[in-house]
């Protein structure tokens, strides 16, 4: 069984990678050192509620994705792990295609409604 440090440390490495940030990057927006952050990726350090609450607003993740690796739960799990991964830039493109899905399975559901 890995350590849960390191652990957590793949999760936010593989997120910051995925967003494309550097490490001095992300330590700035958590105002973290980047050695700090580092140690954090490797395993090699833990962090305080604190750090691990601002690293988490900064890589749109939730707490616990990173200590536990999956959400909490709940029949949208799916869901929100799949938001979780997308880049933010693309965020208002799947917000707007999530509407119109909406909007077409309401309206089949009006039509089956008769």
């Amino acid at each position: 069984m890995k350590d849960i440090n390191v652990e957590i440390g793949q999760r936010i490495k593989e997120r910051r990678n995925f967003l494309k940030y550097t490490r001095e990057v992300l330590a700035e927006m958590v105002d973290i050192s980047p050695q700090f952050l580092a140690n954090i990726e490797s395993g090699k350090k833990g962090m305080s509620f604190s750090t691990l609450k601002k690293l988490c607003e900064a890589l749109g993740m939730s707490c616990d994705y990173v200590i536990l690796g999956k959400t909490s739960g709940g029949k949208h799990e799916q869901i929100d792990e799949l938001l979780n991964n997308i880049d933010e830039r693309y965020m208002p493109i799947v917000e707007n295609m999530l509407i119109n899905a909406l909007r077409l399975i309401t309206e089949a559901n009006k039509g089956t409604e008769n």
